[in-house]
């Protein structure tokens, strides 16, 4: 019988300011300047599916016409993390799953971002930590 590997520890940076997620109709444009207009030390995702635009992005960027759910605090566990590691992700998510926080996540080539309501980032962040993660 194999025993599952031990959940991966990372180390979390608060990206700075409030996020918002919009959804726009899949045949929208992106926001023009919406990439140009981001802080350096913040991000911007931009993703589209059959059934949507998606952007998450800082709050004062918000598209004009779009759903908005927010806000939302962001940690991003930088990497590059190499694709073989399994269960990142899950180590991230589940101590929050288990305490009743929502979370988004959204994941780039190097690491991944994870969201959580900002009125819950100090829970968050109190999970984050007993579950053996770093943060600031």
């Amino acid at each position: 019988m194999t025993l599952p590997a031990p959940a991966p520890s990372v180390e979390l940076h608060v990206l700075t300011g409030n996020y918002v997620i919009a959804r726009l109709s899949p045949a929208a444009e992106a926001p023009a300047g919406l990439l140009a207009a981001a802080p350096p030390d913040g991000f911007v995702s931009i993703t589209r599916t059959p059934q949507e635009l998606s952007i998450v992005c800082p709050a004062a960027l918000a598209p004009a016409d779009a759903e908005i759910d927010g806000t939302w605090a962001a940690l991003y566990a930088s990497g590059p993390i190499p694709f073989g590691l399994t269960g990142v992700v899950t180590s991230l998510v589940a101590p929050l799953s288990a305490a009743g926080c929502p979370v988004f996540v959204v994941s780039t080539f190097d690491g991944d971002i994870l969201m959580v309501p900002s009125p819950q980032f100090d829970q968050a962040r109190d999970l984050l930590r007993a579950a053996g993660h770093t943060l600031p």
